[in-house]
């Protein structure tokens, strides 16, 4: 019979936050695609919660600070683009 691993009880189990190391201004922009949240309801918060993981995955990469901001603001830009996409085909199809 194998004996079952001991945890230490006197240590807390730390969680990596999603933010963790991040610039204020990397914080800001990593959230911004959240914006549509409250203009497109769920498809525009299921958007830009894409948006934002995608922003935080960049702004955690070893590109320089420029590349980072292009980046993040061009993520930005194609999930509202998305949004429009996805508004116009719903519309269109509702009101065929």
């Amino acid at each position: 019979m194998s004996k079952s691993p001991q945890v230490d009880t006197l240590t807390p189990l730390t969680k990596k936050k999603l933010f963790d190391g991040l610039a204020p201004w990397q914080v800001v922009l990593s959230l911004l695609p959240l914006g549509l949240l409250f203009i497109g309801g769920a498809i525009g918060g299921g958007l830009g919660a894409l948006g934002m993981a995608a922003n935080v995955r960049i702004a955690k990469t070893q590109l320089p600070t420029a590349g980072k901001v292009a980046a993040m603001l061009g993520v930005g830009l194609a999930v509202v683009v998305v949004f429009l996409v996805v508004a116009g085909l719903l519309s269109n199809a509702l009101n065929s």
